[in-house]
């Protein structure tokens, strides 16, 4: 266990970032992140990684990039979460996702999160599983998300272009986003 508070400190928010960004990171950008050098971040990963060693979550490596993944004895518990979840009407979470995704004509995880000012990493796998969303070619980092076809069938409509004040929404959202580049 480390000994000065700033290890325990620099370990939280290690786990704090790695929890939020969902997929593997690259310990330079970790490093960067918390603006300590490499060898730091990977001697407070390393000790996080053994504090986590008999908990419900893990920390993983693959050379320099890390991730924090649910532990394999607690597959099964999470599968009949998922399983029920599948089953169960959208939540709220959910139904703000897929309206994003769907008047934005595509979001990133970030543009979805920062529109709704909260971790939105399960919503947007609950509607991947669903097969409402899907990924789309770009940065396997941070890929963009559309409707899927399996969504549009569902709602009854033959491209995305026929929701609701769609043309509407789409010129106030470009007028949005000019005003905040600006």
């Amino acid at each position: 266990m480390p000994t000065k508070p700033e290890k325990i400190n620099l370990e939280n928010i290690l786990e704090a970032l790695l929890f939020t960004y969902g997929d593997g990171l690259d310990i330079s950008k970790l490093a960067a992140a918390v603006k300590k050098s490499t060898a730091e971040t990977e001697i407070a990963l390393k000790n996080l990684k053994n504090n986590l060693a008999e908990r419900g979550v893990k920390l993983i490596n693959k050379g320099p990039e890390w991730q924090m993944v649910t532990a394999g004895n607690a597959a099964m518990y999470i599968e009949k979460l998922v399983k029920s979840e599948l089953r169960d009407e959208l939540s709220p979470a959910s139904v703000e996702v897929l309206s994003i995704v769907a008047y934005k004509n595509g979001a990133t995880r970030t543009e979805i999160e920062t529109i709704r000012g909260v971790n939105s990493i399960y919503a947007i796998r609950n509607l991947a599983l669903r097969g409402l969303v899907e990924k789309s070619a770009g940065e396997p980092k941070s890929p963009r998300y559309q409707i899927s076809l399996a969504t549009l069938r569902k709602l009854g409509l033959e491209k995305i272009e026929h929701l609701p004040r769609f043309s509407e929404l789409q010129n106030e959202l470009g007028q949005v986003e000019s005003l905040l580049k600006n």
